[in-house]
């Protein structure tokens, strides 16, 4: 038998629809009563909200099923017509009530500070499309993304939808600290923070932030030591600066808790990171990079002279020594170049010799400069061949002595009696002078590799430390020697392992900077970056630059020379990019300390 097909037109279905909202909003057929967590009732229609998921129809039927329980007073019974089953929401009569609209009507208005609710609401009753709404809306340019209200969604501890769980993860991984600030933070399940700080999208200032708003949570709620304990198991450590895990790992002063204490055990731990000790963790996406020192608490160095600084003069810096509390750079901007004493707080210099000053005319060719005693300083005039001493505007040749200086091309001074080291014949010998007499003290006349050889070439340097002991910057060999007095042979500080950008290599290193206690900090040229080498380490450790050729601030192109100041921050001539900076080790926070300590 032929059968006929009916279909209602598209338009006499939405205006069934639309009726339907205006029943539930008469209370007209209602025979369910949805009920929020603040004690609002909201009549609806049970066949309506099965419709909508298998979940909601299991809750209609539970609801029907538990009606002869339920107890009204007969004025409710008056007021509200017959007993009605009802179905607990768990949510308040603002989210209850966008959530009905949208099943209702396929739209709602809703505060942001709601939205949290919608959206466990959607999960738990398996809304899909008020989900997808949700998600869209939300996550839109101009939607409501706010940190109040990703915060409150991660506050539910459990999932929220596919599209609006990712675009939410996103967003806190992108504005933590924000997200953090807000009061849905504390309410934050331990695994929920857990997770999200020990993602490597996490964007924060500094690894020290991270433990901060960990203190932070702990302390917000009594009862979770334990709990904040786990959590630091997602704090890198190694990438805190060297400032705050020296302090943190000082027990002294803490409370007594396993939580400080655990903070103290892995400060200490994490301290070797910054020897070249141990390999380091992954570094977070979200910070510039990672220096001995600094960790991850600094964007990279501060530019103090030259381009991008505040005074702004243009300079060429071949080389720098600190100087009575200021700076000596030596300027390759013009041949044959100029000694420009830079006064750091006033982001100026003057010229002491070459252009601009009473020395114009009386050098050749600059190549490197020493600080001395009594405010003088010492100028390697390579193409004269001698070092020059300036006092007071004079001048006076040091370089006296029965070795010739052939080809110099670095220069150091050292001791009581003002021995100068010069590392000569284009670096393949060290002659000492003093008063008149000379002597070589290192390498020999002719360049070579081997232990009691030296080939630095035209562009190595030279160290004097205490009791005459040198470091020679071995650019040719790709290492850095030292010579002890007496001595017939070097030993290999730094690199030695062929050219290369390994923790154990260097790459036609230049100026060299050693520490009392033996540490030396190299300008690794070829490489782009500043490292750090403990005495008989037999690698070095990131101290400056180190991620590609560039001007930015975590960078260095072409550095040819450090130095250490009184303060313990390194100062680099970072030649490619025509400026000198500043690289300082961080203050600890004493926010982050009270926050530990509770």
């Amino acid at each position: 038998m032929a059968k006929l097909r009916l279909a209602a037109a598209r338009p006499t279905q939405l205006s069934q629809w639309e009726r339907l909202d205006l029943l539930r909003k008469e209370g007209s057929f209602c025979d369910v009563v949805m009920l929020s967590s603040d004690g609002q009732r909201f009549p609806s229609h049970a066949v309506v909200l099965a419709s909508c998921s298998e979940k909601l129809k299991k809750i209609m039927e539970q609801a029907k099923a538990g009606k002869l329980q339920q107890v009204q007073s007969r004025e409710e019974n008056a007021e509200n017509g017959s007993a009605k089953p009802e179905a607990v929401t768990g949510a308040s009569a603002a989210a209850v009530s966008a959530v009905l609209d949208f099943i209702y009507s396929g739209q709602a208005q809703l505060v942001l500070n709601v939205v949290p609710e919608v959206a466990r609401l959607a999960r738990r009753w398996d809304l899909n499309s008020l989900q997808e709404a949700l998600a869209s809306s939300v996550a839109s340019e101009d939607g409501g993304l706010t940190p109040d209200v990703v915060a409150g969604l991660f506050a539910l501890g459990e999932p929220f939808g596919e599209q609006l769980g990712a675009a939410a993860r996103t967003f806190v991984l992108n504005n933590f600290s924000s997200c953090a600030s807000t009061d849905p933070f504390t309410r934050w399940p331990q695994k929920v923070l857990e997770h999200l700080l020990k993602s490597d999208q996490l964007v924060v200032t500094n690894e020290e932030e991270t433990l901060l708003w960990v203190a932070r949570w702990r302390g917000a709620k009594a009862g979770r030591e334990d709990a904040a304990v786990s959590v630091l198991s997602a704090i890198r450590w190694p990438l805190l600066s060297l400032s705050t895990l020296e302090a943190l790992s000082d027990s002294k002063g803490f409370a007594n808790g396993a939580f400080a204490e655990t903070v103290a055990e892995r400060c200490k731990a994490a301290k070797v990171a910054h020897q070249g000790l141990e390999a380091l963790p992954h570094v977070r996406q979200g910070f510039c990079g990672w220096w001995s020192g600094l960790g991850c608490a600094a964007k990279g160095g501060v530019v103090i002279a030259g381009q991008g600084s505040p005074g702004k003069e243009p300079l060429k810096p071949k080389a720098i020594r600190p100087h009575e509390g200021t700076l000596l750079v030596l300027d390759g901007t013009e041949e044959p170049g100029r000694v420009v004493q830079w006064f750091l707080r006033m982001h100026s210099g003057r010229s002491l010799a070459g252009k601009g000053s009473e020395l114009q005319d009386s050098f050749e060719d600059m190549a490197d400069i020493w600080s001395g005693p009594d405010d003088a300083f010492y100028i390697l005039d390579r193409d004269a061949e001698r070092v020059v001493q300036v006092r007071s505007g004079e001048t006076e040749v040091a370089s006296k002595g029965t070795i010739r200086l052939e080809r110099p091309c670095g220069v150091a001074v050292e001791g009581p009696d003002r021995a100068v080291y010069v590392l000569d014949r284009e670096g393949s010998r060290v002659v000492r002078y003093v008063r008149g007499r000379s002597m070589q003290v290192a390498g020999g006349t002719e360049p070579g590799a081997g232990p009691g050889q030296l080939n630095a070439g035209p562009t190595g340097r030279i160290f004097a430390a205490k009791g005459g002991r040198l470091y020679i910057s071995d650019t040719g060999n790709h290492r850095v020697q030292r010579w002890d007095p007496g001595a017939k042979v070097g030993i290999t500080v730094a690199g030695g392992h062929g050219c290369g950008s390994g923790a154990d290599q260097l790459s036609h290193p230049g100026g060299i900077w050693a520490l009392d206690n033996g540490t030396v900090y190299v300008a690794d040229v070829g490489n782009h970056r500043v490292m750090k080498w403990r005495d008989g380490a037999k690698a070095g450790v990131l101290a400056a630059g180190g991620y590609g050729p560039g001007d930015g601030l975590h960078q260095l192109k072409e550095p040819v020379d450090v130095t250490v100041d009184a303060l313990g921050a390194l100062i680099v001539a970072d030649f490619g990019n025509a400026r000198v900076m500043r690289w300082s080790p961080p203050s600890i926070s004493t926010e982050l300390l009270a926050a530990v300590r509770g």
